[in-house]
């Protein structure tokens, strides 16, 4: 077990940014692994429920440790604000009623790597939806996520051009 009482705060907070991106580099990696030997797999509906389960389980661990519920949809902006979406990636969030929110992503490191990689762009759209499903629907049973668009779909007009992937996140 790490020993954090020996650490200094700043320590903590570095040996866990590091492991984070470790986790993320391992995850990535290993879908690049499977795009190559085994594409088909990507768009299954066992590899859809892995995502939407590690949506799941990042929201529970989140709620736990925060002491937030999902009730409403202030709730779910903090835990989204303490996502590795949040860690990640450069997100704008906006409430635009008292029951919905869309967020964003400017900038998407996914799509950034993709082009490094000799891609056109990574397609998550499925994925991307999986996960947000499980980890909004854990924390409020009645949340629905819509895709607004990610690539290769085209962004709606009024989107700016480096926003990467647009959601609505509702509660009903």
């Amino acid at each position: 077990m790490l020993e954090i009482d020996s650490l200094t705060k700043e320590n903590v907070y570095d040996v866990m940014r590091e492991l984070l991106y470790s986790v993320s580099y391992a995850w990535h990696t290993t879908e690049s692994f499977v795009r190559a030997k085994h594409p088909e797999l990507l768009n299954s509906e066992a590899y859809l429920k892995v995502n939407e389960d590690f949506g799941s389980y990042e929201a529970n661990r989140l709620s736990k440790a925060l002491g937030i519920s999902g009730g409403k949809i202030d709730s779910l902006i903090q835990l989204l604000k303490h996502s590795h979406w949040a860690v990640f990636e450069n997100i704008e969030v906006k409430k635009l009623a008292e029951n919905s929110f869309r967020m964003r992503t400017i900038g998407c490191s996914s799509q950034k790597t993709a082009k490094k990689w000799g891609m056109e762009y990574y397609d998550c759209r499925l994925q991307g939806l999986r996960a947000r499903h499980g980890f909004f629907k854990a924390a409020n049973k009645n949340a629905k996520v819509e895709r607004i668009f990610s690539p290769p779909e085209s962004r709606r007009e009024g989107i700016p051009d480096n926003v990467s992937c647009e959601w609505l996140v509702s509660i009903k």
